[in-house]
């Protein structure tokens, strides 16, 4: 018991506060809500991802797409998508020099450099005077940092269909490269 005084002479009897030192502080945890669940299925299937391991990151994107919280939803559908189109396999039946032309086009555009490049090999196996072929395979070259067989294969392609050097200087992918390798600028600036 305490006293207190609250006026002059007289006190008042008080009980003593508890002690809050002696008493247990009790930690409930804290349970996550559903954004916070979206978020951290999301996050799970971004690893999963970056492991390259589709089909289960997939089923976690899915998971998180129905979640509360729109841009979390919005973005786990996009990579939805692109595991799905990564983990399915699918059997390419190319036969001719123009399938395997246009697949190689494909992987270029996706800058699949090195796919491209067989694709563009295999077409010209089939089709050795694809004028259109060498001009796509040098370009492939060229972009992979291979200056010597960019040239050659524009040198063969200009040869077969003389105006591929004018599509060439004209093409912006060329002139892109023809900045960055000399020896392919000069052979563009050739008045052939």
């Amino acid at each position: 018991m305490t006293k207190k005084t609250t006026a002059p002479g007289k006190t008042t009897k008080t009980a003593a506060p508890e002690s809050t030192a002696s008493a247990p502080r009790v930690h409930t945890p804290h349970a996550p809500g559903p954004e916070e669940l979206q978020l951290s299925v999301y996050e799970s299937a971004v690893a999963l991802f970056a492991q390259r391991k589709f089909a289960e990151a997939r089923d976690r994107f899915h998971k998180a797409a129905a979640g509360p919280s729109a841009p979390v939803a919005d973005k786990a559908r996009s990579y939805e998508q692109v595991c799905l189109r990564r983990a399915t396999t699918f059997d390419l039946k190319l036969h001719t020099a123009e399938d395997h032309f246009n697949y190689g086009v494909e992987r270029l555009n996706a800058r699949d450099i090195g796919l491209a490049k067989r694709h563009l090999a295999r077409a010209l196996e089939l089709e050795p005077a694809g004028d259109h072929i060498l001009y796509t395979l040098a370009l492939c070259h060229g972009l992979d940092g291979d200056a010597a067989g960019a040239c050659e294969n524009l040198r063969r392609a200009i040869d077969l269909e003389p105006r591929n050097r004018v599509l060439a200087r004209q093409d912006p992918e060329f002139s892109a490269l023809a900045a960055q390798l000399p020896s392919l600028k000069d052979m563009l600036a050739a008045q052939r």
